[in-house]
């Protein structure tokens, strides 16, 4: 069997996966979840990756494993860096821990990247000549995929369009992205940056479920916020595109999910600042949910 793993922050998944044509593969088991012990460290999060896989594979035997997860990941399978989501996450020997566990060595990737690969194979870029996913959700993330494949980079943070740089209106040119930085995209299109963006024109203090319901209602702050948000986006993805040239951009995660009305928006925002070529790549939706980073994860055990 091969199994893929998600480690998140609050989540940790797994699913048994078999083999197919072509290194394809195909999902044979249920997903199992259990809480990630994000407060007890690595160690822990290994024995609690065990133990689901172990629920999931029962007698079988494991041939391959593959791991998306929270966190940069090194050109060891370690975590180069990550938040402080998890306890002592950044530093941790993440692919030599669970080979030692599992009795393989995990292909080991960011759960972003992870993802790609699935949208990529049998997603919203499967036949294209190149994928750009972004996943817009607490922060943004984003990876590369080109005809050949992955593309990590080498510090492991290819794709990172949350951290472009983009001229901001005065209002907002102090916010600080969650690396520190100002003047990023993740400051000012991420799930967070809308609910505070709506806060300090209204005063009122909303989840960003409930900024987009008053949005439908015909609240015209909040369709402002949330349209504003898409164009910062449209507007990073248009200076990635600039280098990448890939013909199709994936648009995932939680802020996505407002719909067909913000993803017009972003890609409205991307042809317009786009150059001529790449303004005609397909921006699109991420088509696989919560079963992407599974996906990929084993597809890259079996690459």
């Amino acid at each position: 069997m091969i199994v893929g793993i998600d480690i998140g922050g609050t989540k940790i998944a797994v699913a048994g996966f078999a083999g197919g044509p072509g290194g394809s593969v195909r999902r044979v088991t249920a997903v199992h979840t259990r809480p990630t012990p994000a407060r007890e460290g690595g160690e822990a999060i290994v024995r609690a990756v065990a133990d689901a896989v172990a629920m999931v594979a029962g007698t079988a035997e494991i041939t391959a494993a593959g791991v998306g997860t929270a966190g940069v990941v090194g050109a060891d399978g370690g975590i180069a860096s990550a938040t402080d989501a998890i306890r002592g996450w950044a530093g941790f020997p993440l692919r030599a821990a669970l080979g030692h566990a599992l009795g393989v060595p995990p292909a080991v990737v960011n759960d972003v990247h992870a993802a790609a690969v699935a949208e990529a194979a049998a997603g919203a870029g499967r036949g294209a000549r190149g994928l750009l996913m972004v996943t817009v959700g607490t922060g943004i993330g984003g990876a590369v995929v080109l005809p050949d494949g992955l593309r990590t980079g080498v510090t492991g943070t290819a794709g990172s369009v949350g951290h472009t740089e983009l001229a901001l209106p005065t209002a907002l040119a102090d916010r600080r992205c969650g690396c520190g930085a100002i003047g990023h995209v993740e400051a000012v299109a991420s799930g967070p940056a809308l609910e505070q963006t709506y806060r300090e024109r209204t005063g009122v203090a909303l989840p960003l479920r409930e900024v987009d319901a008053a949005a439908r209602a015909g609240d015209p702050v909040a369709s402002e916020v949330i349209a504003e948000g898409a164009r910062f986006l449209g507007r990073a993805l248009a200076g990635a595109q600039a280098v990448l040239d890939v013909e199709v951009v994936a648009v995932g995660g939680g802020v996505a999910a407002i719909g067909e009305r913000y993803l017009d928006e972003v890609a409205r925002a991307y042809r317009a600042a786009a150059m001529p070529g790449p303004a005609v790549a397909r921006v699109r939706p991420a088509e696989l949910g919560i079963d992407a980073t599974l996906t990929g994860a084993a597809l890259l055990a079996v690459s």
